[in-house]
């Protein structure tokens, strides 16, 4: 009879601490805890599929102290950090969720545009080396005062290049972009030679990007050789001779 009670007691400890562990959260957890969040701060509950990008294999172990806040200006990417000895974190993105102080002002409510500001931000992927044209921009209005760095107007973005890459509804920052060169490697320009009383142009291409004052490499249409010449305003490269 004592043989069978410990029998017992051996198989009952055997079952009930598998049965007390509990299991890693996933894609759907943390979803979840994000849709929480989102509800629980008056925001806008986006259909959980915009949340993201998440790997339908992520395994994180539970979180008792999780840690939610935004990144940026943009209010659309939060930053989730497991507080305690677990220590994990990670960042999702939300595609297309409202800004609600904007949906206020929509609605006409005009007493909310003290608590807001104007940013400017990409209707698409910009990639780096793209050279931006209004069609690529719209301004946006958030409820966390963006950086110093951000724009404020499309008309201050046109015609500058991507020099790094930023998603739709990021704002669009001094940081995301650089002035581009006069000329690109492979562009066509103007090759002159001033002699006493006297000029000479001939086609040619030139081979590196340049800025305008540069000295740059450039090929002679013509004859095929590559010349250095200071590159000017109308893509006309100086050189000493052709």
């Amino acid at each position: 009879m004592r043989s069978l009670n410990a029998a017992f007691l051996l198989s009952a400890l055997s079952v009930f601490p598998a049965a007390a562990e509990t299991a890693n959260w996933g894609v759907a957890d943390l979803r979840r805890e994000m849709v929480d969040w989102l509800r629980t701060n008056g925001r806008t509950v986006p259909d959980p599929a915009e949340i993201g990008p998440l790997d339908p294999r992520l395994s994180v172990a539970p979180c008792e102290q999780l840690e939610i806040m935004p990144r940026g200006a943009s209010n659309t990417t939060f930053s989730l950090r497991c507080k305690g000895p677990v220590g994990w974190s990670y960042v999702l993105r939300i595609d297309h969720l409202p800004q609600s102080a904007a949906a206020r002002v929509d609605a006409g409510r005009s007493d909310d545009l003290a608590n807001t500001w104007v940013i400017i931000a990409p209707k698409v992927n910009l990639s780096t080396g793209l050279v931006l044209t209004a069609d690529m921009l719209e301004e946006r209005r958030v409820t966390s005062a963006p950086s110093p760095q951000a724009f404020r107007a499309i008309a201050d973005a046109v015609g500058l290049r991507v020099s790094s890459p930023v998603g739709p509804g990021l704002a669009l920052t001094t940081r995301n972009v650089s002035r581009p060169p006069l000329v690109s490697r492979g562009e066509n320009v103007t090759l002159v030679a001033n002699g006493s009383g006297f000029a000479i142009s001939v086609p040619g291409k030139a081979e590196q990007d340049g800025f305008e004052g540069d000295l740059i490499s450039v090929k002679n249409a013509r004859t095929g050789a590559v010349l250095k010449g200071r590159l000017e305003r109308g893509k006309i490269v100086s050189v000493a001779q052709l």
